[in-house]
């Protein structure tokens, strides 16, 4: 396994080099035919993985949202008291855990399309749906990001609140 995943990582780099939309070197498209199915099986363990990582940090935002962010904004209301920041920060998490569950969609549709291609015959298409699930993942990456960032500045907040209380 170890053998195939460096082999397939060999492979990726030797695709990697920008080229134009749709260029792709003869090299290059020997390597994906000769390794497509090794690729092809390291593909399922990267969309497998993503899978669970995407349960994992989907729920773990949610449980943030649904038992800290809602339940502090709403008792915050009760008691009277305004903080316009911590109701922002409400929205902003909820629209970013959103946008990285449609972004998750999408990049697992690609990796999907990806997948079934048949890379032997099709080097070409392979390398362009491959690029595709690239910018896909990446998306995934910077939505995830962005929650990160929205979680800590949550912090910050409730710290500066506590602070005047």
């Amino acid at each position: 396994m170890k053998k195939r995943l460096i082999l397939y990582y060999i492979t990726l780099m030797l695709i990697c080099p920008v080229l134009p939309v749709g260029a792709i070197s003869d090299t290059q498209k020997e390597a994906i035919s000769e390794h497509c199915a090794a690729m092809k099986d390291d593909l399922r363990s990267v969309q497998r993985a993503d899978a669970r990582a995407r349960v994992f940090f989907g729920g773990h935002y949610e449980t943030i949202l649904a038992k800290f962010v809602v339940p502090l904004n709403v008792k915050l209301v009760e008691n009277n008291i305004s903080n316009v920041g911590l109701i922002e920060n409400q929205n902003n998490l909820a629209k970013a855990k959103v946008a990285f569950s449609d972004d998750f969609i999408k990049y697992q549709q690609a990796l999907e399309e990806l997948i079934t291609i048949d890379c032997k015959t099709e080097p070409e298409g392979f390398y362009e749906k491959l690029m595709v699930a690239r910018r896909r993942r990446k998306a995934v990456e910077q939505d995830a990001a962005t929650m990160r960032g929205i979680v800590s500045e949550h912090v910050e907040l409730v710290n500066n609140l506590k602070g005047k209380l």
